[in-house]
C-alpha cells in the first residue's frame, strides 16, 4: 500500500516451503491506516504544563493514513533532489552519511507542507496527530501513564541528538507510529488556539499566529510533557522540528444498482 511518503524500494523476498516467514520492519515511507471513530483529545489535568491542552474533549475523525516513521533525511534528501523547492531550514546539519535513516530536523513550516504535498499527502491535523499518537484509550505516553526516560529518545536519554527512526520500540503507537513521542517534535497544520470550552488564558499566546507542533524531543525534558501537550513555534522556526505525513482515504466509490432483466 502506497502512503503520503513515497517509499524506499523494496525488494519481495520468497520463503521456501516448510519454512516461516520472517516478520520485515516497516520502511521510511511506509503508512498505516487510523480507522474512523471517535477519540478523547486533550486533558483535564489542572497542570501549569499541560494548560494549552485543556479540557478534554471528543472528536470524531474520518479514517486517514499517517507515515509509520518520522521523515528521514533520505527522503528529504530525495525531495530536495527532485524537486524545485529549496529548503528554508538547515536541515543538512542533522543530515550526512550513515544518517538517511534518520528523522529530518531543522525544517520550517513551509519546508514540511512542500514536503507533504510532493509526497503525495499533507501536514496532519494536530487531532489527527494526536489520535494516531494516543489511540482511543487516551494514553499518556505510547508505553503507558508514568514517563520511563529509557523507552523514548528525550533528553533524559542521554544521547542528546536524533537517532534512527524505528529505533526504540516502546515509542510506539497503538496504531505502529514509531517515536511519536521523542526524537523530534513534529509540525502539524493548525494555528496554535484554545480548545472548545477552555478555560481562560492569556490571549496573548493565540495572537502570535504560532502553529502547533507536537510530540517531545532529543533536546526536551520529556517527563515534562505528554501526547497531548501542545507547543506554539512560529511558521519560520526550525530548530529541531521534523514531520510526518498523512493522507486522506477516499470513500469507497458506489454504484448504481441496475434493474434486474
Amino acid at each position: 500500500m502506497l502512503g503520503c511518503s513515497k517509499p524506499e524500494e523494496q525488494v519481495a523476498s520468497e520463503t521456501a516451503p516448510g519454512e516461516e516467514a520472517i516478520e520485515t520492519r516497516p520502511l521510511p515511507g511506509d503508512v498505516v491506516t487510523v480507522p474512523a471513530g471517535e477519540f478523547t483529545m486533550g486533558t483535564d489535568k489542572d497542570l501549569q504544563s499541560v494548560k494549552l491542552a485543556e479540557p478534554a474533549h471528543t472528536l470524531d475523525l474520518p479514517a486517514y493514513e499517517i507515515d509509520i516513521y518520522e521523515v528521514t533525511n533520505g527522503q528529504f534528501t530525495r525531495f530536495q533532489l527532485e524537486s524545485d523547492y529549496k529548503a528554508q531550514g538547515d536541515w543538512r546539519s542533522y543530515s550526512g552519511i550513515g544518517r538517511e535513516d534518520y528523522p529530518v530536523a531543522n525544517i520550517t513550516w513551509e519546508d514540511a507542507k512542500a514536503y507533504c504535498e510532493w509526497a503525495g499527502g499533507r501536514l496532519p491535523t494536530e487531532a489527527e496527530w494526536e489520535k494516531a499518537a494516543r489511540g482511543t484509550d487516551g494514553l499518556k505516553y505510547p508505553w503507558g501513564p508514568v514517563f520511563d526516560w529509557t523507552k523514548t529518545n528525550t533528553n533524559e536519554h542521554g544521547i542528546r541528538d536524533t537517532e534512527e527512526v524505528g529505533t526504540l520500540e516502546a515509542d510506539k503507537s497503538p496504531y505502529g507510529c514509531y517515536d511519536m513521542f521523542g526524537n523530534v517534535q513534529e509540525w502539524t497544520s493548525d494555528k496554535l488556539a484554545p480548545y472548545p470550552n477552555a478555560k481562560p488564558a492569556d490571549p496573548a499566546v493565540y495572537k502570535r499566529g504560532l502553529v502547533v507542533v507536537r510530540g517531545s524531543s532529543y533536546a526536551l525534558k520529556g517527563d515534562s510533557m505528554a501526547l497531548f501537550s501542545r507547543t506554539g513555534a512560529p511558521p519560520n522556526a526550525q530548530y529541531g522540528y521534523g514531520v510526518r505525513c498523512v493522507k486522506d482515504i477516499a470513500p469507497p466509490a458506489t454504484t448504481e444498482e441496475q434493474p434486474a432483466q
